[in-house]
């Protein structure tokens, strides 16, 4: 519990400060937090959902301040921040479907295939895209003790650090 008054307390001071919209820092520390207590065994369904939660708004953040620097990517920014809960509202073969392959943006007029796959708009679409993934596998994990879901977990959270190198704010 402890690190999630931590958490809540470095993105209040984030975002009292003006910090960059797009921590990544912050980001990596959040992933590199989760990653290690996965790793432990001794998990914290509810602390790591919180982590996650940080991530996502850490991402949002990052989403709403690239629409206003990359007008060609804005709607696609806006579509995602907009839809961050109902990400997390979703299960896995849902996000799976509609994000992960980009049935939702094709319903926005956005064809997923034609984004660069590192490019800026994407890493920034990952960015609340796979902690709310993340989120949907710990429930799973806590509803069913089956350890695969961890796994997910790590494999979210180890790809979207990539797409971190590729966000320049």
């Amino acid at each position: 519990m402890k690190h999630f008054y931590c958490s809540v307390l470095a993105l209040s001071v984030c975002l009292a400060t003006g910090a960059s919209a797009m921590n990544t820092d912050r980001y990596k520390a959040i992933v590199s937090q989760t990653i290690a207590q996965v790793d432990s065994g001794n998990v914290n369904v509810a602390e790591l959902v919180a982590m996650q939660e940080e991530l996502i708004a850490i991402g949002v953040d990052g989403a709403r301040q690239y629409a206003t620097e990359s007008t060609e990517h804005a709607t696609l920014m806006n579509y995602v921040a907009d839809n961050a809960d109902a990400m997390v509202a979703m299960d896995l073969d849902t996000i799976e479907e509609q994000w992960h392959d980009g049935e939702a943006l094709s319903e926005i007029g956005i064809d997923v295939d034609s984004l660069d796959h590192f490019g800026a708009a994407i890493s920034h679409m990952d960015a609340v895209l796979h902690p709310a993934t993340a989120i949907i596998a710990l429930r799973e994990y806590e509803a069913s003790g089956d350890k695969d879901y961890l796994q997910q977990v790590k494999d979210e959270l180890s790809e979207v650090v990539e797409h971190l190198s590729h966000i320049t704010h």
